[in-house]
C-alpha cells in the first residue's frame, strides 16, 4: 500500500510550522510597533528637552544681561566668565542637537548667576557676608569710609576692611562657601588674588590678628605682611600674624596649604602640621597634636542648681600633649570666656556651678614646645534654676520661626528665632542660639535637586518644636 504523503505525521509537522510562522509574524509586528513607539517617544522626549533648553537659555541670557549691568567689573569676574562659558557651550549643544547637555550647562549657568545676583541684592558686588557677630566688630567701606558696627547679613565688598576688638569675633561666609572665623584683635582687607589664566579668587589681606578658615569646593588665600598662604579646597586652617614680633603661624587641621615667603621659599603644610614665620624665614613643617575626644558630659547635658554643685568635664588624653587649653563660654564664638585656661596638665576639670544658663566648652592639646592643635568640637551643657518640690514645669513647646533662607549654590544660610535658651539643631547639626533667641546657621547640602531643612528646638523643660522647609539645591 502506498504511503500517503499527507499522513498524520506530515500534517502535524505542517500544522506546527503554521503556528510558528504565525507567532513569528505576531512577534515581528509587536517589535515593529514597539520600535515605532520608542522612536516617537525619543522624538517626543527630545522635543521636550529642546523646548526646555530654549526656555532655559533665554532665561540665562536675561540673567547675564542683568548681572553685567549690576556687576560690570570687579568682584564676580571669574563667576561671570564661567556662567557665560556654560551659556555659550549650551548654545552650541543646541545647534548640534545635544539638548540634554545643553540643559545641564544651562542649569549650571543659571544657578551661578542667581547666586551672584542674590549675594549682591543687598549691596552690589558683594564678596562675603557676616553671619554671626559677637562683641566689638566693625567694618569700613574702602580706604576713606567710616567705621561702622558689623551685624548679621551685612555684605562685604572687595576693598572693605574688617576689624575686631579684644572682645570681638565674627563668622563671615564668602560667595565660594569659604567660612572665616575672625578672632579678637584682628584687622584684614577683603580682596582678590590672581589665580592664573586670567582668573582670580577671593582672598583676604591680614594686617594683624588671627583667622580660622574652612574652604569648600574652592581654595582660599590669606596674605600677611610677611607671607602668603594658599589654602587648598576642603581644608580647615589657621593663619595668624603678630605685628609686635612680626611673626606668623600657619597650620592645617584638615586638608593642606602652601606658605610662601617674600624670598620665594615655599613650605607645604599637610594635615596636623604647622609652619612658623619669623622675618623672611619659614620653619620646616612640624607636627601638632590632634583634637581631643570629649568624654563627658554628653552633648546638651542638663542639671539644676539644687541637684549638683559641680560638673566634671573630661576628655581622652592626646598622644604627644603636655598640656591642655580649656575654654568655657556663654557664646559659640568663645569671646569674653568665663574660663580660659591655657595649661591644664590633667585630662579633666571640675567646674563649680554658681548660676543658671547655657554654656559652651571646648579643649585643645598643646605640645611641650607650645604647639597647639585644633579645638575639640564644642559641647553644650545647661544649668537650670532650682525647682521647688512638686513643681510640674513648663509644658508649652518653644516658638520656632524661620525668617530667611539664603542660597549660594549648595550653601544655605538659615536665620530664624526660637525661645531663648532652647537647644537647636538643623539637619542634625547643632545651632547656636543667641541670648534673644535668634539664630543663624550655615549648612552645605550635598545632593542636587529638592531637599529639606529640618529644624528642631527643645526648651529647658524638654518641650520640642519641629519645622521643615523645602529647598532646591543647585550645584555650580
Amino acid at each position: 500500500m502506498e504511503s500517503n504523503p499527507f499522513d498524520r505525521r506530515t500534517r502535524g509537522w505542517y500544522t506546527v510550522s503554521v503556528d510558528t510562522l504565525k507567532g513569528i509574524l505576531v512577534l515581528a509586528v509587536l517589535l515593529l510597533v514597539a520600535g515605532i513607539g520608542w522612536t516617537y517617544y525619543l522624538r517626543w522626549s527630545n522635543i521636550g528637552l529642546e523646548r526646555e533648553a530654549a526656555v532655559l537659555l533665554e532665561e540665562v541670557r536675561g540673567l547675564l544681561d542683568r548681572a553685567s549691568q549690576e556687576h560690570p567689573e570687579g568682584a564676580f569676574g571669574e563667576e561671570h566668565r564661567k556662567a557665560r562659558r556654560d551659556y555659550e557651550e549650551a548654545r552650541v549643544d543646541v545647534q548640534v542637537g545635544e539638548f540634554k547637555a545643553a540643559v545641564e550647562k544651562g542649569r549650571r549657568s543659571r544657578a551661578l548667576l542667581l547666586a551672584i545676583l542674590d549675594a549682591g541684592s543687598t549691596r552690589a558686588a558683594g564678596e562675603a557676608q557676616f553671619i554671626a557677630v559677637q562683641g566689638g566688630v566693625d567694618y569700613r567701606r574702602g580706604e576713606r569710609g567710616d567705621w561702622e558696627e558689623a551685624r548679621g547679613r551685612v555684605v562685604l565688598q572687595s576693598g572693605d576692611y574688617v576689624k575686631t576688638a579684644d572682645n570681638g569675633s565674627a563668622e563671615i561666609v564668602f560667595l565660594d562657601g569659604t567660612l572665616y572665623t575672625v578672632r579678637p584683635n584682628t584687622l584684614f582687607l577683603v580682596t582678590r588674588k590672581q589665580a592664573g589664566a586670567g582668573a582670580s579668587e577671593q582672598a583676604i589681606r591680614m594686617e594683624y590678628g588671627w583667622v580660622n578658615l574652612n574652604t569648600a569646593q574652592r581654595g582660599g588665600r590669606v596674605e600677611t605682611p610677611r607671607a602668603e598662604a594658599r589654602v587648598a579646597r576642603e581644608t580647615e586652617a589657621v593663619v595668624s600674624f603678630d605685628r609686635e614680633t612680626a611673626t606668623g603661624r600657619f597650620a592645617a587641621f584638615r586638608g593642606s596649604l602652601e606658605v610662601e615667603a617674600p624670598s620665594g621659599l615655599v613650605r607645604k603644610v599637610e594635615a596636623l602640621e604647622q609652619v612658623t614665620q619669623a622675618g623672611d624665614l619659614l620653619s620646616s613643617p612640624r607636627p601638632i597634636p590632634k583634637a581631643p575626644l570629649v568624654l563627658r558630659p554628653t552633648e546638651n547635658y542638663e542639671t539644676t542648681l539644687d541637684a549638683a554643685k559641680s560638673l566634671v568635664l573630661s576628655w581622652e588624653p592626646v598622644a604627644g600633649a603636655a598640656r591642655y587649653a580649656l575654654q568655657v563660654s556663654r557664646n559659640r564664638l568663645f569671646v569674653d570666656n568665663l574660663i580660659d585656661v591655657p595649661a591644664r596638665t590633667k585630662a579633666e576639670a571640675t567646674l563649680g556651678l554658681r548660676g543658671e544658663g547655657t554654656f559652651e566648652w571646648r579643649v585643645a592639646a598643646t605640645t611641650r614646645d607650645g604647639l597647639q592643635g585644633p579645638w575639640s568640637t564644642p559641647r553644650t551643657f545647661r544649668v537650670l534654676a532650682a525647682r521647688s518640690a512638686g513643681e510640674q514645669g513648663d509644658k508649652t513647646p518653644p516658638m520656632l520661626e524661620l525668617d530667611q533662607v539664603q542660597a549660594y549654590g549648595n550653601i544655605f544660610i538659615v536665620s530664624g528665632r526660637t525661645e531663648a535658651g532652647a537647644v537647636m539643631h538643623l539637619n542634625g547639626e547643632p545651632v547656636a542660639v543667641a541670648a534673644n533667641g535668634t539664630f543663624t546657621k550655615t549648612l552645605q547640602l550635598a545632593s542636587e535637586g529638592w531637599s529639606f531643612l529640618d529644624l528642631r528646638a527643645v526648651d529647658a523643660s524638654g518641650n520640642e518644636s519641629k519645622l521643615r522647609h523645602r529647598v532646591f539645591v543647585e550645584t555650580f
